[in-house]
């Protein structure tokens, strides 16, 4: 046990945040009232197009557009690589979990309402994601045939122990 300690005070600890942001952020919560279980939805481009047809036969067409953040899910993968940063605490455990991060993005693109979804077993994990979504830049709103609107989405942030010898 002695042994392993001492290399592993050779070795350079460097943690890696994976987030796996997912275009499952499509069909969430929008605040407002609307549903997304009112119709058949088709995607179209950036948008998703939700056609609804009521008991009368009168069918209406709904145009979403989620929340964006910059240029799209690429950005934010940048975002949180750049900013995310491993928890201290948890280095000599080599702790590994996802934390999905719930939030509002607002008609103005403000992020609030920042809460963990679904833990990743580590509170310090947990906080630093939650730290993370707080500091977001302001997103681009989700749309409702044209007009922003506030909406819910979740993000996963994953957090990934990873070492390298000191000679790298």
């Amino acid at each position: 046990m002695h042994a392993e300690k001492i290399d592993f005070l050779n070795m350079k600890k460097l943690a890696f945040v994976i987030s796996s942001a997912v275009a499952v952020m499509l069909c969430m919560n929008v605040q407002n009232g609307f549903s997304q279980n009112a119709g058949e939805t088709k995607c179209d481009g950036e948008d998703m197009v939700i056609q609804k047809t009521n008991s009368k036969g009168d069918t209406s067409k709904t145009t979403l557009r989620v929340p964006e953040f910059d240029d799209g899910i690429s950005d934010v993968y940048a975002y949180l690589d750049e900013h995310v940063k491993y928890p201290e605490s948890l280095e000599g455990q080599r702790a590994e979990g996802t934390c999905t991060v719930q939030f509002l993005v607002g008609a103005d693109g403000s992020i609030s309402q920042v809460t963990v979804a679904r833990t990743s077993g580590y509170k310090e994990m947990d906080e630093e994601a939650v730290r993370v979504v707080k500091e977001f830049p302001n997103w681009k709103p989700a749309q409702i045939d044209g007009k922003a609107v506030a909406m819910k989405t979740q993000l996963p942030v994953r957090f990934e122990y990873v070492e390298q010898d000191i000679d790298d």
